[in-house]
């Protein structure tokens, strides 16, 4: 059964003739705002700067690598990191910290950060190298539930959300998944 996406829902296509493979971050009114260059999303993070945002997206779209998934999906899971960054200033320093480890550890060239290197194999060296520390765990905890849990995700990855209150999935074609 081939799934389609609810009307409204940004397609990739739709993404990328939009105007923009890549995420651009503008600072307005002191407010970072993460979003695509056609402003079909945007969203919200005035406890980061325009750089840490990017990093942080790009950080989570390596952690957890979907082509399917445009980087709206993405940028709505680390909202949750912003939140927490806001109330704790300890988390804020940690992340702070860890986002400048990660532009020195891919070897960003001057100027530039680990959101602005292009090559995969670079990035995911650095992540390798921090894998064991405080900064990955705290990204990596508190981005993958909310990653996972956008009900416009499930059926990119043919989950057709809980079924107990329809009986369960034995008797609901639990085996029709078409892209495993």
């Amino acid at each position: 059964m081939k799934r389609t996406l609810e009307s409204g829902q940004v397609t990739r296509r739709g993404f990328l003739v939009g105007g923009a493979a890549t995420i651009v971050t503008v600072a307005v009114s002191g407010v970072t705002l993460l979003a695509d260059p056609a402003r079909n999303w945007a969203v919200e993070l005035p406890s980061f700067t325009p750089d840490q945002a990017r990093v942080l997206l790009q950080f989570v779209r390596d952690l957890f690598p979907h082509a399917r998934l445009v980087e709206t999906f993405y940028a709505e899971a680390i909202a949750p990191l912003h939140d927490e960054a806001a109330k704790d200033p300890a988390t804020r320093e940690l992340l702070a910290s860890g986002i400048a480890q990660l532009n020195t550890l891919a070897h960003a060239p001057a100027g530039k950060s680990y959101a602005d290197v292009t090559d995969e194999k670079a990035r995911v060296a650095a992540i390798r190298q921090i894998e064991g520390g405080a900064f990955f765990a705290k990204v990596y905890g508190a981005t993958l539930t909310p990653l996972y849990n956008q009900r416009k995700v499930w059926p990119l990855f043919g989950y057709e959300g809980p079924s107990s209150a329809l009986g369960g999935y034995l008797h609901r074609g639990f085996n029709d998944l078409d892209w495993l």
